[in-house]
């Protein structure tokens, strides 16, 4: 019996490998792997929060154990409350970053929602025994977003990438969900941002009456900057977006679908951008879904 438990293990190991062999970074060691994985939660309706998030940890770091479904309906239920709800769209970069940089972690620990952007992360949540139900990408969230807005004419305000890149995306959303409202487009100027430069968006924000705020500023810096004025904004849901602007402006297209359901995305994005994207991709994320793995490997064989 612990043989076919063992080759069945091994199984599912060679097919995560193969998968996807360049995805992949560093993470903090677990003295053993069970420690990887949260107590077993039971899923609620309406808003979870606290304990009763159903989450696992992957090197460190928690992560819902929700669909994409699932989190439409959260966003949903985010906007019927008067308080900032943050959410993190977890990929295998952020895992990377968050385990040199300990104030990212605990922005992504301490966020409303958390979900897998990356099929490594389903794969490693298979292999130790807590899988996460499927991939949900920053790009499916927003979209999410402005059928919603486009429904029920909740306002989103859409913050960041190059100039210009805001307004566009901005003018592509009404086109393309007709009836979503954009209650303003901005793009601040490359580089640190000051206190009276943060303020200023703050107050530009609030005075737009947006109930949602995509922030496109790259990671950590976009979700870092969520967490460090939740309290001054007045939005309902607050999402750090990355290139997703980008891809509603139409400045850069998202991979055909077949590579999005079989975790090729990634090799769509290089072949785009190979320069910027090569040392992360086959140096940095590659190393971090190899221990990602092997931590998995530990809980399922503890």
């Amino acid at each position: 019996m612990r043989w076919r438990q063992l080759s069945s293990i091994r199984l599912r190991f060679d097919c995560v490998v193969t998968a996807e062999p360049m995805a992949l970074a560093t993470a903090h060691p677990r003295q053993a792997g069970a420690r990887l994985l949260d107590a077993r939660g039971r899923r609620r309706a309406g808003l979870r929060s606290g304990s009763g998030r159903d989450r696992v940890v992957l090197s460190g770091v928690l992560i819902d154990r929700i669909s994409l479904a699932e989190s439409a309906a959260q966003i949903a239920a985010y906007l019927r409350t008067d308080r900032l709800h943050q959410i993190v769209t977890v990929n295998l970069d952020f895992l990377q970053i968050a385990q040199a940089d300990s104030g990212f972690r605990k922005t992504i620990n301490e966020a409303d929602l958390a979900v897998a952007d990356g099929m490594p992360l389903v794969w490693a949540s298979r292999l130790a025994g807590r899988p996460l139900p499927e991939r949900v990408t920053g790009n499916s969230l927003v979209e999410e977003c402005c059928r919603h807005s486009a429904t029920t004419g909740a306002p989103m305000f859409l913050l960041g990438g190059r100039p210009g890149i805001a307004e566009a995306a901005g003018h592509a959303i009404k086109m393309r969900y007709p009836g979503a409202v954009i209650a303003g487009a901005y793009s601040p100027p490359f580089g640190p941002l000051s206190e009276k430069d943060d303020q200023e968006i703050v107050d530009r924000v609030n005075r737009s009456g947006a109930r949602m705020l995509f922030v496109a500023f790259g990671a950590p810096r976009q979700d870092t900057w969520i967490a460090a004025h939740r309290h001054e904004l007045n939005v309902q849901v607050a999402m750090g977006v990355g290139c997703s602007l980008d891809v509603l402006a139409g400045a850069v297209s998202r991979a055909p679908l077949w590579m999005q359901r079989s975790g090729l995305e990634w090799l769509h994005r290089f072949r785009l951008e190979p320069c910027r994207l090569w040392h992360r991709y086959f140096v940095k994320d590659t190393a971090m879904f190899a221990r990602l793995l092997a931590e998995s490997l530990r809980a399922a064989l503890a």
